[in-house]
C-alpha cells in the first residue's frame, strides 16, 4: 500500500512528461486515481475505506498546502539556471531536491499507512500479498529481453522523445549527442525485479498475523524507510551510474538549446509553475 500513495503523489515528479492540462486534472483527482489503484490490490471494508479516504484526503491537503509551493520554487530556480547556463552540479542538485520531495511525502504518510494496514484481516493481507506477487509475475512475463544494442536504441529514442515534449524538434547534433551519451546507461530490469521480489518477501513477513503490534510497526517502518537495504551492491552501482549519466545528458542538452527551443521550454515551464501556484491556492 506504500506503492499506492507513492504512485499517487509521484505524479508531481512525472510532470516533466505531462502537459499542464493533464497535470492539473490528475492532481485534482488523485483521490479517484488512488482508489482505482487500491482496488487492484485489496478490497476494503466500508469502515476501512472511510479511513483510507480520510487519510488520503488529509495527505493530499497537506501536500497541496505545503509541497506545491516548494515545487514551483524549484522550477523557478531551474528556469533561471537553464537561461543563464545550468551547471552539472546544479542539475544534480535539482535531482536531489526531487528525491527529498518524495521522502517528505513518504514520511508524512507513513504513520497513517502503518495503522491502516494493521487493520487488514488475514484474508485481506493474503489478497495484498497475492496481488503483488501476480503483478511481479506479469512484469516478468511481459518483459522482452533485448540485446544491448536494441535496448540502447530504444532508450535513445525514449530520451529524445522526452526532450521533444519540452523543446520541440531536436537538431541533428542533439539527437546524436543523446544517443552517444545513452551508451553509458545500463539496463536494470532484472535488478529492479530482484528488489521487488525481496520487498514482497519482506511484506509477507510484516503481514504475518502472529506479530504483535510493536514488532509489526518496527518491521514495516524499516521496510518503508530503508528500501535501499534490499538492493544488491551491483544494483546500487548501476543506478548511480544511470543517475550520473542522466544528469550529464540533461546538462549537455540544456546548454545546447536554440533560441526557439529555449523559448518553448520557458513557456511550458511558466505554464506548469502557474498551474502549481493555482493548485496550491485552490484548497
Amino acid at each position: 500500500m506504500q506503492r499506492i500513495i507513492k504512485n499517487g503523489i509521484v505524479v508531481i515528479f512525472s510532470s516533466f512528461l505531462l502537459s499542464a492540462c493533464s497535470f492539473s486534472f490528475i492532481y485534482n483527482h488523485l483521490d479517484w486515481w488512488s482508489n482505482w489503484y487500491l482496488d487492484d490490490y485489496v478490497t476494503l471494508s466500508q469502515e476501512q475505506q472511510k479511513t483510507f479516504d480520510t487519510t488520503f484526503n488529509e495527505l493530499h491537503t497537506w501536500h497541496r498546502r505545503t509541497q506545491l509551493s516548494e515545487y514551483s520554487r524549484q522550477l523557478i530556480t531551474l528556469k533561471d539556471q537553464v537561461n543563464r547556463g545550468i551547471t552539472a552540479e546544479e542539475v544534480n542538485g535539482q535531482l536531489v531536491n526531487i528525491k527529498q520531495h518524495w521522502l517528505a511525502v513518504r514520511e508524512q504518510a507513513k504513520p497513517a499507512l502503518i495503522s491502516l494496514v494493521h487493520t487488514l484481516s488475514s484474508r485481506q493481507r493474503k489478497q495484498v500479498v497475492d496481488e503483488i506477487a501476480n503483478n511481479n509475475e506479469e512484469r516478468l512475463d511481459d518483459y522482452d529481453e533485448l540485446s544491448q544494442e536494441q535496448w540502447l536504441n530504444e532508450t535513445c529514442i525514449e530520451r529524445q522523445d522526452q526532450f521533444k515534449k519540452w523543446l520541440g524538434k531536436l537538431t541533428e547534433s542533439q539527437k546524436i549527442e543523446v544517443c552517444q551519451l545513452t551508451k553509458s546507461l545500463a539496463p536494470t530490469f532484472n535488478h529492479r525485479m530482484d528488489y521487488r521480489i525481496k520487498w514482497h518477501s519482506g511484506l509477507k513477513q510484516v503481514l504475518a498475523m502472529g506479530l504483535d503490534r510493536q514488532e509489526y510497526e518496527v518491521m514495516f517502518t524499516e521496510l518503508i524507510s530503508e528500501p535501499e537495504s534490499l538492493k544488491s551492491e551491483q544494483h546500487k552501482t548501476l543506478s548511480k551510474n544511470n543517475s550520473d549519466t542522466s544528469v550529464k545528458i540533461f546538462h549537455i542538452m540544456m546548454n545546447s538549446l536554440t533560441d526557439k527551443q529555449l523559448n518553448r521550454f520557458n513557456n511550458k515551464l511558466d505554464d506548469l509553475i502557474e498551474d502549481l501556484k493555482e493548485l496550491a491556492i485552490n484548497t
